[in-house]
């Protein structure tokens, strides 16, 4: 079993919308991979993504939105989150994809990724199986099951504003996008070190 929870509406069609403008208009560079630096931050053969500097409002606004929301994912989790990252606004284009990957929580890893407990999604753009304009395809967020148990695969493509929220030591990935631009935000809720 997969333990995630799906939020639908965390964020309306308008704030979507002038989020993906916002992101429009903002500056963009290829994403980095966490704990990395210099030449190996970015490794376009595990992670290619573009990330965006947006202005710090925004930043702060969608990192309140999160705030919110904590309540409810520790009940849903059973664990004690303690606060938020700051969020990543990522847009993936063509081609464009995130190998089957864990955020933390490991317990072999020392890093800063050993503190956090919870990773979220924030859907932007609509994925359509069928071209149609404003639209994203392939580009599927997919949960891996547990490497010791049965094979499991979990395929995602939920509509723009909702909010997905699982444990960040899950395996998932992003399967390339095969038209149009996909548009998320990522943050991870962070807790004690165990």
């Amino acid at each position: 079993m997969i333990d995630f929870i799906q939020i639908e509406g965390f964020l309306d069609a308008g704030a979507c919308a002038e989020l993906r403008d916002e992101l429009g208009r903002a500056a963009g560079a290829p994403a980095t991979l966490l704990g990395r630096t210099g030449a190996d931050a970015v490794a376009p053969q595990v992670r290619r993504t573009t990330r965006f500097a947006m202005p710090a409002a925004t930043s702060v606004r969608v990192t309140r939105l999160l705030i919110e929301r904590k309540p409810a994912l520790e009940a849903h989790f059973g664990i004690t989150l303690l606060s938020c990252e700051e969020p990543q606004f990522l847009r993936y284009e063509t081609g464009d994809f995130f190998v089957a990957h864990q955020d933390g929580n490991t317990p072999l890893v020392h890093d800063e990724s050993r503190f956090r407990k919870v990773s979220a999604v924030i859907f932007l753009s609509q994925h359509s199986d069928a071209p149609a304009s404003g639209t994203y395809g392939g580009g599927s967020f997919v949960f891996h099951g547990a490497v010791t148990g049965p094979p499991l695969r979990k395929e995602l493509t939920p509509e723009p504003g909702t909010l997905l929220a699982f444990r960040a030591e899950t395996t998932h990935e992003v399967t390339p996008v095969t038209r149009g631009e996909r548009i998320t935000i990522v943050s991870w809720y962070r807790g004690a070190s165990s």
